[in-house]
């Protein structure tokens, strides 16, 4: 007897919402499955690849950063800027802004070199680790900015070993 009273029940239900009220309800339903989701945005891993020194003069030297970039999504980032900050050996090194880059493909990788210039006493500190034969640490942390305005930030933190050093300057006596 209870088995009826449900089943006329929902079917008093449908008959009170008659085929409109259906019709809505189906609507609702599939509007809210096809209602797409955004992909969880993951920043760019960004690792110092090498640093050269281009020159040293007044005080400032230039040098070159190359920087890898890794997207760890699996969609493209369109990158429109990325800027970031260098500590090497404890020390501020150097602040750098990019200028414009292709869209980091997904699930993908691309190399970025950047000039930038630098207080001659970073380096220093970096060459006197450089000739105990000790790697350099560095600390990179910024932000890369979509094209749609979204900022990412990153931070990395590692070592630059020696040779990578030695193949810029020279070999040391």
């Amino acid at each position: 007897m209870s088995r009826s009273r449900v089943c006329t029940g929902g079917v008093a239900l449908l008959h009170r919402l008659g085929t409109g009220g259906i019709v809505l309800l189906a609507a609702m339903l599939l509007a809210a499955a096809c209602t797409p989701t955004r992909p969880k945005l993951e920043p760019p891993t960004v690792t110092v690849e090498s640093v050269r020194i281009l020159r040293v003069a007044d005080g400032m030297a230039n040098l070159s950063l190359g920087l890898r970039l890794t997207n760890p999504n699996n969609f493209e980032l369109a990158i429109a800027a990325i800027d970031f900050e260098v500590t090497l050996d404890g020390r501020q090194a150097a602040s750098v802004r990019s200028v414009r880059m292709d869209p980091l493909p997904a699930a993908g990788e691309a190399k970025l070199e950047l000039a930038g210039r630098v207080d001659v006493g970073a380096v220093a500190t970096a060459l006197m680790t450089l000739g105990a034969q000790l790697p350099v640490e560095y600390v990179l942390k910024g932000t890369a900015t979509l094209r749609d305005g979204r900022a990412l930030p990153f931070a990395h933190k590692g070592e630059i070993p020696v040779a990578r050093f030695e193949r810029a300057l020279g070999a040391r006596p």
